[in-house]
């Protein structure tokens, strides 16, 4: 099956391929930078769901169980809302529609979501994405992953294709996930390297509840399901409540529980980073 590339998708990754080339390659390695980039598959744990939808009957059994445990991995260690699904009819929609329409039967639109959509009606692939992927994968590194996604279809080899386009999620941050789009690139790097840095394993979702789900339970099932069995703090930040929660297996510090309160008041007035300051202040004491 032949693949197209849009002309966008090629423009933009050529540019990646032949510019910032260091001074000191030689002609040879520029050549290589240009024909190949570096992929390497995580090793993961077998995955509970499915996120695997294969329609067009395209993909073998291990190339389907590889990247179900992969898009498995993201949501549950990055919360991300993951899928691929490959098609032989779009049903008369435009690819990245199709795509859209799937993160909404799946993942009922809600959350950071990530869906990869192999195109075999009228051969362009197409990527949706939202929440922290929105922000935190660039027009750019999308464009060079499908790029490279090509090339790989090209051969036949669907599993390095599909994992090329997951890996995209690891572009997110670990530790902080904003559904609700409410920080800076700057102020994210920020929170993920305070987090980080913190002797438990600490979560911050940024959510725009507008949902009759508390956010109580929400917080509760995000918690149930990237920790499941182990310990950790999480705390979401509410946009429409302006109010901050938090959720532990362990005892909530008397620091972090003063800090709640200076946060809601900071929240409430819509200064999030503020807000999500005095947390991690609280953290580190």
């Amino acid at each position: 099956m032949r693949k197209i590339l849009s002309a966008i998708a090629f423009a933009a990754a050529a540019g990646l391929l032949f510019s910032g080339c260091s001074p000191k390659s030689t002609g040879k390695e520029k050549r290589e930078e240009t024909t190949s980039q570096p992929f390497t598959e995580r090793e993961v744990e077998a995955a509970e769901g499915t996120y695997i939808f294969d329609k067009a009957n395209i993909l073998d059994a291990d190339t389907i169980k590889a990247c179900n445990d992969y898009a498995g991995w993201l949501y549950k260690e990055k919360l991300i809302n993951a899928a691929v699904i490959t098609v032989n009819d779009l049903e008369g929609k435009l690819p990245y529609d199709y795509a859209a329409e799937e993160f909404n039967r799946l993942y009922e639109g809600k959350g950071s979501g990530l869906i990869v959509l192999i195109n075999n009606d009228t051969n362009y692939d197409s990527i949706f994405r939202s929440g922290s992927c929105l922000s935190c994968i660039s027009d750019k590194d999308e464009y060079n992953a499908v790029y490279w996604e090509t090339k790989e279809v090209f051969k036949g080899d669907y599993r390095s294709a599909i994992m090329r386009l997951l890996q995209l999620g690891e572009l997110c941050p670990l530790h902080v996930v904003d559904n609700a789009q409410v920080f800076d690139s700057v102020q994210l790097d920020k929170i993920e390297k305070s987090l980080s840095s913190c002797k438990e394993d600490v979560t911050l979702i940024a959510s725009h509840n507008s949902s009759d789900t508390p956010n109580e339970q929400i917080l509760q099932q995000y918690y149930d399901r990237k920790y499941k069995n182990d310990k950790g703090i999480m705390f979401l930040l509410d946009t429409i409540s302006g109010k901050i929660i938090t959720h532990s297996s362990e005892n909530i510090s008397s620091d972090i529980e003063k800090a709640l309160k200076d946060a809601d008041a900071l929240s409430s007035k819509g200064d999030y980073y503020g807000a999500v300051s005095k947390i991690l202040d609280a953290l580190k004491k």
